[in-house]
């Protein structure tokens, strides 16, 4: 084999297996492209050129985010009732529309109409993603399809951003304009490419193994195991808003270390992401493989928070810089590990006939943490500074015991009946033979 043929097999190895996971993990990258340009924009543009203090986009944006959150499970249901790819591509449409009308937007009571509008198709594009996924493409290739999605989404977001950095250094409304219309547009392109995919019709009437019809599939709210992993997943969504939100605040305001750090970081956990997530998803394929890496994310997270709290007690910024670059390798490996095990137990949990409102019902979790959390996190170290993230560091394994009794083995139903009489009788003689159900 020559060398260029053996880069090109490695190449091949490296790619989504399938054609509908290629398509997918396609649409990931364009649509976070988008996205990442709109991201970096849009705060300025609101406070700039609609009419709108600070207060009012951030009290607009959180009665939308609850309007999303609380919608989230009813589009779920629309999915296992009409077939998860039809419903998102309503949601492609809907969300290309409601980009291009926050051009229009003057003042704030226009802005929570549309905001509202456009988060209710917003936060039901991840869980029908992942329906899709689940629909679509089955075994090991799931996982690895979605790690190959959140990889492309990190480097498509650092597109974005770029390419929104060079239109902003304008400063003029018709660049900022700009960033909303190349998001809308990008949605074009996905909805090109879901229409590529095979149809999916309704959820399967019947479970394979349970015999159930979906619409005898008690609802996700009233399975407790299940709520037990969604909060659990909440709680340990919460390393996104350190990375995100917390984390440069925290670099400028409350350590010594130069600001420049906050690029590396940043860039630092972006690479590591691309490069590794997929890796990852290799490693954790049942809900047992799940569980122990929901273990080692919590664990490495409570590491994390120890080590950022020493960087806002160590007095050098050489220190400082070196316990801020600790605590982001360790924040970003339990973030690859968290992500993964994610998935696995929420495809392991979901009843194949009510996959999509499960999904939707698990993905409440990571919602609320991505509303709330930054609020929460910042609150609590702006009260305690340091042992603010010693406290956080408590809360990643109380969520990791939490998870497990979500995703732990169901015990082993008990004969009733006549049965169940002779096995008791041979278990209580000293002469009983082995049955097969006692091996």
């Amino acid at each position: 084999m020559t060398e260029s043929t053996a880069w090109y097999t490695r190449f091949l190895g490296a790619m989504p297996a399938t054609r509908e996971s290629r398509i997918i993990a396609l649409n990931a990258l364009i649509g976070s492209v988008g996205t990442g340009m709109f991201l970096a924009g849009s705060a300025l543009y609101f406070t700039r050129f609609a009419g709108l203090s600070e207060t009012q986009l951030g009290l607009g944006m959180g009665i939308a985010g609850v309007v999303g959150l609380a919608t989230t499970v009813p589009m779920g249901r629309l999915a296992d009732r009409f077939g998860p790819r039809n419903v998102l591509l309503v949601v492609i449409v809907w969300r290309a529309i409601g980009y291009l009308a926050y051009l229009n937007v003057q003042g704030f009571t226009e802005f929570v109409v549309t905001a509202c509008l456009l988060f209710v198709m917003d936060r039901a594009g991840q869980p029908l993603n992942q329906a899709l996924v689940g629909r679509l493409i089955t075994g090991t290739e799931r996982n690895r399809t979605m790690g190959f999605i959140r990889a492309l989404r990190n480097l498509g977001f650092t597109v974005g951003f770029a390419l929104a950095g060079i239109s902003l250094t304008t400063g003029s409304e018709t660049a900022f304009r700009w960033l909303f219309i190349g998001n809308a547009i990008s949605f074009v392109f996905v909805f090109f490419f879901v229409c590529l995919l095979p149809k999916v019709g309704p959820s399967a009437p019947k479970e394979a193994d349970g015999g159930k019809a979906a619409a005898d599939v008690r609802p996700p709210i009233r399975d407790w195991r299940f709520t037990a992993a969604m909060a659990a997943n909440g709680v340990l969504f919460l390393h996104d808003a350190v990375l995100i939100t917390v984390l440069p605040l925290w670099v400028a305001e409350h350590t010594r270390s130069p600001i420049w750090m906050i690029t590396v970081l940043v860039t630092t956990n972006t690479v590591i992401t691309v490069l590794g997530q997929v890796r990852v998803t290799r490693h954790i394929d049942d809900l047992a493989s799940a569980t122990r890496a929901t273990n080692w994310s919590a664990l490495l997270l409570t590491f994390a928070c120890c080590a950022f709290a020493a960087s806002g007690v160590v007095k050098t910024p050489v220190w400082a810089a070196v316990t801020l670059m600790a605590a982001l390798l360790l924040l970003t490996v339990a973030e690859l590990l968290h992500s993964a095990s994610s998935w696995e137990i929420s495809f392991a949990l979901s009843p194949e006939a009510a996959q999509g409102r499960y999904l939707a019902y698990f993905n409440l979790g990571f919602s609320a943490a991505e509303i709330a959390g930054p609020a929460v996190v910042l609150w609590l170290l702006t009260r305690t500074g340091p042992a603010g993230w010693l406290i956080l560091a408590v809360c990643f394994p109380l969520a990791a015991a939490l998870s497990w009794t979500g995703t732990r083995p169901r015990p082993k139903a008990v004969p009733e009946g006549p049965e169940a009489e002779p096995e008791a009788d041979a278990a209580d003689s000293d002469t009983a033979v082995p049955t097969a159900t006692g091996r």
